[in-house]
């Protein structure tokens, strides 16, 4: 919904006549609310420069009206400019000295400066004049989340439900916040509370589905979802989240079915065409997948997710050219997905495109040389083009960046097929050290290396410790 819904044809009128009006160089007249009314539209559409252009030119016309002053305060706000806020709101408190509203611009700003015992001495204030306290205090906790203070803005919600035990929306705020900060496990208990009073809210349930999905625990979040569904069975995003958490759970079969009602009660969408393809898939219904990723290319041209999903598959059909025309899309699309960029330089490399995927996995290195994947890959293309020496190389300057297991075993591997033993045992038994459940690594790289003694004491050693 765009923010010119809320408006009436008369405010866009004239907020149509002061543009004209800028143009023009001209000076016309506009009564005090309708100029508010200009600025409304001008800040609910993120024009936040017009909107201080037309209060300016509101001050001019009414110098005593402190209005245009706070709503200055709160474009300077908007803006990040909170110091400067704080100017006009002195000057305002001259005239206003006790506007809860004024307060409560003041706290924020504030707030956002850092000043956390100046900010709580004036939302004092403003709850003291305020004319609901309960209001004051929802508006207080909201401007600490927005500051994304959550654990004070609790403090708030706590004490409104002081007052009002019964107050839902601030147990639900509550829970939000615990959420927000990352401790499901309250916030999930919240939900409980709110569904032991009313076990016939589904937007309880459905927020305890998501908490408990957050934490992995999919089945209890599944179980929350068709609660969630048995009180409204066209509530989508339950049936949606529940599609999602099914596929965590690897049960294919009933996500595909869950996706297909979305879309037979939802209508269709890029997204969810891009979920159930990728459910196909994994059932090796690869066809169907494809027609799918199609769709979801066909609302929406620009989805990554679905052509390097058709990628996906093209490669495992062995349809080279199809793969690489269809990751390349998927990078074009969103360059900086480098999951995208190591499928593309695989493809180019087992296409005989040597040089194209190095460059590729170059790239990758010089923008995250803590990339591991792109390194070891690079250092494989190096060795398979008959200069080990070089791969070994490359991967002692990978662990100038990060010393990480992946690359000693690599190392050992490398070493052992130029005959440098000493060397390799050493970097084996660095890997072991690190990551011992990981030695299968080396089988896997080295199959030979299954039969070589010296490999074979080294892993028992370290089994036995």
């Amino acid at each position: 919904m765009d923010a010119d819904d809320f408006l009436d044809e008369d405010t866009l009128s004239h907020a149509a006549r002061f543009e004209k009006m800028i143009r023009n160089k001209s000076k016309d007249y506009f009564d005090a609310e309708t100029l508010e009314s200009i600025s409304e539209y001008y800040i609910n559409q993120d024009k936040l420069k017009q909107a201080l252009e037309v209060l300016y030119y509101g001050e001019e016309l009414y110098p005593y009206f402190n209005g245009f002053a706070l709503k200055k305060a709160e474009v300077f706000g908007l803006m990040g400019k909170f110091e400067d806020a704080l100017e006009v709101l002195e000057k305002c408190e001259l005239y206003e000295p006790f506007n809860p509203d004024l307060f409560l611009l003041k706290g924020e700003n504030l707030l956002n400066l850092q000043h956390f015992e100046e900010a709580e001495a004036s939302f004092a204030n403003a709850i003291l004049h305020a004319d609901d306290r309960i209001d004051m205090l929802f508006e207080i906790a909201y401007v600490y989340e927005d500051c994304n203070l959550q654990g004070k803005a609790i403090e708030y919600f706590e004490e409104i439900l002081k007052s009002q035990p019964d107050n839902q929306q601030a147990r639900y705020e509550i829970a939000n916040c615990y959420d927000l900060q990352g401790r499901f496990d309250k916030a999930a208990d919240v939900y409980q509370e709110l569904i032991e009073v009313n076990p016939f809210s589904c937007p309880a349930w459905y927020s305890l589905g998501v908490v408990c999905s957050k934490m992995g625990n999919f089945e209890k979040a599944i179980e929350a979802y068709d609660y969630c569904l048995a009180i409204d069975e066209d509530f989508m995003p339950a049936s949606f989240n529940k599609a999602n958490d099914l596929v965590e759970m690897e049960r294919y079969e009933e996500a595909v079915k869950e996706f297909l009602s979305v879309i037979e009660k939802d209508g269709q969408d890029a997204i969810t065409f891009c979920n159930l393809a990728s459910c196909l898939e994994r059932l090796n219904r690869d066809k169907e997948a494809i027609d799918y990723y199609k769709k979801a290319t066909n609302l929406n041209p620009n989805i990554g997710e679905a052509w390097f999903g058709m990628g996906i598959i093209y490669d495992k059909l062995t349809q080279s050219k199809q793969a690489l025309n269809h990751f390349k899309r998927a990078l074009l699309l969103e360059p900086e997905n480098e999951e995208y960029a190591l499928a593309l330089a695989d493809a180019e490399y087992r296409s005989g495109n040597l040089h194209q995927a190095e460059e590729i996995l170059r790239s990758l290195i010089d923008e995250d040389p803590m990339m591991v994947e792109a390194w070891l890959d690079l250092s494989y293309i190096i060795h398979i083009e008959g200069d080990t020496e070089a791969a070994i190389d490359l991967l002692q300057q990978a662990l100038t960046h990060e010393d990480h297991y992946l690359y000693y075993y690599r190392l050992a591997c490398y070493e052992f097929e130029i005959g440098r033993r000493k060397e390799a045992l050493y970097h084996l038994e660095t890997a072991l050290a690190m990551n011992f459940e990981e030695h299968f690594l080396i089988f896997e790289f080295s199959p030979h290396l299954q039969k070589d003694a010296d490999v074979l004491h080294a892993i028992g050693l370290f089994r036995n410790n």
